[in-house]
């Protein structure tokens, strides 16, 4: 039996870093969407502002975090990743995700045009849901799919068990 070997997993404190960020802005980024429309949207009357502008704040400094700890997996994890030919699809879907998330953070932040904002808004809510979804799917695959090398020695096995059953 073959052992799948982990030459791509990123180090644990990066791990725990990526994924305690990921975290936190889920938490915040979720609990900042159920208040804003449970309380009336952009137009609600009664709506908590300063709760709701401290979720944002939170939010904002891990979106900062978060830029720091997929440069780190940029470095290392991605490119190692890439010539290993693992996860492919899922990785590149991640780090477009997080590449849309951080542009329409700066609209939301810098922009001053209003429909440009609700348009990055809706944008950036529907693509943080899926970034959450993203990553632990990429984890998950990346866990199941071996390595080209794995599978080169898998297939080199095969052929020697049938050529020598011949």
């Amino acid at each position: 039996m073959l052992e799948v070997q982990r030459t791509n997993s990123a180090p644990l404190w990066q791990r725990l870093f990526l994924y305690l960020t990921l975290s936190g802005l889920a938490v915040t980024g979720s609990a900042w969407m159920i208040i804003h429309y449970a309380t009336g949207g952009f137009s609600g009357e009664h709506r908590p502002y300063a709760m709701l502008h401290q979720l944002m704040i939170y939010h904002g400094i891990l979106g900062y975090v978060m830029a720091i700890a997929t440069g780190i997996f940029l470095g290392q994890h991605v490119a190692a990743g890439w010539r290993a030919g693992r996860s492919r699809a899922t990785g590149v879907s991640v780090m477009i995700l997080l590449g849309v998330l951080m542009s329409t953070a700066l609209v939301l932040y810098y922009s001053g045009n209003d429909a440009l904002r609700s348009l990055a808004s809706l944008v950036h809510q529907i693509l943080g849901v899926g970034v959450v979804l993203a990553i632990p799917l990429h984890v998950a695959q990346r866990i199941a799919q071996p390595t080209r090398a794995v599978r080169a020695m898998a297939a080199d096995s095969a052929r020697e068990t049938n050529s020598s059953a011949v």
